[in-house]
């Protein structure tokens, strides 16, 4: 099996004709034939019914399409390398912040005179580390509740990454004018409890639902269909602002992201519990774009 053969395959599934992907890929109908055919007796299945009007792909036919597909892509991928590798491009990988992709979009701007090539993604902690461990992000930024670093600085050094604190903040409340806090001044652990609530689907089960975690309330929530999760922030933001549904996070910004009708309400007993920082490869030598932006972002959070 070679490269050729599921590529002349793909081709004439997705033209559904043998004589169409002969034009397409410069080359003649019968060859085009031949390879399928070899294809096929190489993998001992039929893959396409010959129809006097083109080609019909059997159930077999469709798996090995799917398979050839993500081969030929990664295929593609490989060829691409050398391309890629005179490319530099700044990946940062980041908890749920608005703040931060803010900065990031500024700081973008102001670098793309100098056609500066960049990838900013949101996700977990967890898989934070992942991509900065394989070298697929350069950079992650992430909120640390105080009293995970213990775990948080073993998770660091089983990855060999480590971690360099930036700031500090606290969870916070956010309700729209139907919850029942939204006149509040400030919540207490108990009054969190009582509330239903809406999150991101990166923010689930980290740091910005810990409150409701330690007691396993958070759990009790889920079960009783107490918890929304979404990956999109507008509809977390119309949420908030239409219904009772509050959110608890560190890095949503409702100035930057809602009309101003929703609240932030202080959690008392929170103050600084938070820790937001920056991750890297223990070894790894930051690209002077990275270390640029992690200076922007030190003098705008410092």
């Amino acid at each position: 099996m070679d490269l050729k053969q599921l590529q002349y395959f793909v081709v004439s599934v997705d033209s559904g004709s043998l004589k169409r992907a002969s034009e397409i890929l410069y080359t003649s109908q019968p060859h085009v034939s031949k390879t399928i055919k070899s294809l096929e007796t190489e993998l001992q299945v039929e893959l396409l019914k010959r129809r006097p009007r083109g080609v019909e792909v059997t159930k077999a036919g469709r798996k090995v399409y799917e398979h050839a597909c993500r081969v030929l892509m990664e295929a593609g991928r490989i060829q691409n390398v050398q391309e890629e590798e005179d490319i530099q491009v700044l990946c940062v990988a980041a908890n749920s912040s608005d703040r931060l992709a803010c900065l990031f979009q500024t700081f973008y701007a102001e670098k793309m005179k100098a056609r500066i090539h960049a990838r900013y993604m949101e996700c977990k902690t967890e898989e934070i580390f992942r991509l900065v461990h394989r070298h697929t992000a350069e950079l992650g930024f992430v909120y640390v509740d105080e009293k995970q670093m213990t775990a948080f600085r073993q998770m660091l050094e089983y990855r060999h990454l480590i971690f360099e604190e930036l700031g500090k903040a606290e969870p916070q409340l956010f309700a729209g004018p139907q919850s029942p806090v939204y006149k509040a001044r400030s919540v207490t652990m108990k009054e969190l409890r009582d509330l239903d609530y809406v999150q991101m689907q990166d923010e689930e089960d980290t740091l910005s639902i810990q409150l409701l975690q330690r007691s396993e309330d958070y759990q009790y929530h889920r079960r009783r269909g107490r918890v929304l999760t979404t990956s999109s922030r507008q509809m977390l933001v119309r949420i908030i602002t239409d219904t009772k549904l509050c959110s608890i996070s560190c890095g949503f910004c409702p100035e930057l992201s809602g009309d101003g009708t929703i609240r932030r309400i202080p959690i008392r007993g929170t103050e600084g519990s938070i820790i937001f920082g920056c991750v890297q490869r223990e070894r790894g030598v930051l690209s002077p774009d990275a270390e640029s932006f992690v200076e922007y972002v030190k003098k705008t959070t410092g």
